[in-house]
């Protein structure tokens, strides 16, 4: 398999986009790249990079969601940059390769790790062949969707698209075939934005103070609204003591359940940073426990040192509270920073801060 690498080296390229980076290589024509739809789908900009370190923008020319394929418009075609050849006839057994981007993100981050990520080879075989998909045992991990199947003369089988969850080594690979129907609709464009995706859940650790601390839990579910716009939904219960202004009071306890409601707007900073501005509201119902002395003699003591029988009560109430709150969120996948401004319109409630830190996943 070195010649079949070597000969499709300089028409495999790398893809990023706002979700992250995939894989495409050159079909039909130098100016087309052909990639797994999900690599580029609701993406605001497509970056193109050859072998060489050339740099060009690309747009969605044409796509399939049944095949989860997309074709690439090049602003600017690659130096040297060649289709790759389709086959369409593919035989459970025969030997096939895959080039691709395992992981290259990690490369940022892991110097030990440059060089070693990007247009790297895997084999392995056809493991079963329907009219539209090919499963193969080459090893495809994130990175590598759509990148080229191919064969031992170096055609093109097909283009990878997922590897099944829970399975140990089975890849998926739309065939060639099926990117062939995306010819004829090359002006197509890219397909409308999703009105409302799910996005991402969240378990996260809770303080909020105003003006003593609360400590808790919550878990949350994200939606997206155009791509852009997250939509977030959590639940928290946090508890603590606070302070009393009465004498009497010894303790005071606080129970709050609590609910928020966001919407905001996402501004990608790399394949793995974000930051939000989120508006939205927050609902809470607290639970008041207070541990008091009752005094049971007289009010006042005749004359020093006096014993005046009391005895301790326990008193409890529960209050409905709305705060409308404003924020901010920083993911870094896959940790999230958040903190929000809960403002209280009226005066027998407290404005207070929240703070945030959780996993999403």
């Amino acid at each position: 398999m070195r010649s079949v690498y070597a000969a499709a080296l300089d028409s495999v390229v790398l893809i990023d986009a706002d979700a992250g980076s995939g894989t495409g290589f050159c079909f039909h024509d130098p100016n087309y790249v052909l990639t797994a739809l999900h690599v580029v789908e609701g993406a605001s900009r497509i970056v193109v990079q050859s072998v060489h370190g050339q740099r060009t923008g690309a747009v969605i020319s044409a796509y399939s969601h049944e095949s989860d394929l997309a074709l690439l418009r090049l602003e600017r075609a690659f130096e040297g940059m060649r289709p790759l050849e389709p086959e369409y006839r593919a035989e459970v057994g025969e030997r096939v390769a895959i080039v691709g981007h395992p992981f290259s993100s990690l490369a940022h981050h892991i110097p030990q790790l440059r060089g070693l990520l990007n247009w790297s080879l895997s084999r392995g075989i056809v493991g079963a062949v329907s009219i539209a998909w090919l499963q193969t045992d080459a090893a495809v991990n994130p990175g590598v969707s759509g990148g080229p199947v191919l064969n031992e003369q170096g055609r093109v089988l097909g283009v990878v698209s997922a590897r099944l969850r829970d399975a140990d080594g089975i890849g998926m690979a739309s065939r060639i075939r099926r990117a062939e129907l995306l010819l004829g609709r090359l002006d197509q464009g890219p397909p409308p934005p999703r009105l409302l995706r799910l996005d991402l859940l969240e378990l996260a650790f809770l303080i909020q103070w105003a003006p003593s601390p609360l400590n808790g839990v919550g878990v949350g579910a994200g939606w997206r609204l155009l791509e852009r716009y997250p939509l977030q939904a959590r639940l928290g219960y946090l508890a603590g003591s606070v302070p009393s202004d009465t004498a009497t009071v010894l303790h005071e306890d606080l129970n709050r359940f609590e609910g928020e409601l966001t919407l905001g707007y996402a501004l990608p900073l790399s394949q793995r940073l974000s930051v939000s501005a989120v508006l939205g509201a927050s609902l809470g119902r607290d639970h008041t426990t207070r541990t008091s002395l009752r005094w049971d003699g007289p009010s006042t003591c005749p004359e020093p040192p006096c014993l005046i029988a009391g005895t301790v009560v326990h008193d409890e109430d529960v209050h409905w509270r709305a705060w409308p709150l404003a924020g901010l969120n920083i993911d870094f996948a896959p940790l999230r920073l958040g903190y929000a401004f809960e403002w209280a319109p009226a005066r027998d409630v407290s404005s207070q801060h929240r703070l945030l830190l959780g996993f999403i996943f």
